[in-house]
């Protein structure tokens, strides 16, 4: 397993079209994923319902769990992804 923690930086959060993009790099990956809110919520990032009731907004922290054969690429994608959202 490996983590990392990630602050929220896009100003409108994690909404509707970067949640998706979220699930859908998530739904591809061939490890397991998990994010943990600083609220404690846990969110199903292979998910859209769970990602959008994470309530992940601008400046939300955030951890993020791998688990899996090639979790180290998996965790570098997801938060490339996150680094990506500027909206």
């Amino acid at each position: 397993m490996v983590s990392q923690d990630y602050t929220v930086k896009n100003p409108t959060g994690i909404h509707a079209r970067p949640a998706t993009m979220l699930v859908q790099l998530c739904n591809g990956l061939p490890d397991q994923v998990m994010i943990t809110t600083d609220k404690g919520k846990s969110v199903n990032p292979k998910n859209i319902l769970s990602v959008l009731m994470g309530g992940m907004s601008k400046g939300t922290q955030i951890h993020i769990e791998v688990t899996g054969e090639s979790e180290e690429d998996s965790l570098k994608l997801v938060m490339d992804l996150l680094e990506s959202f500027t909206e």
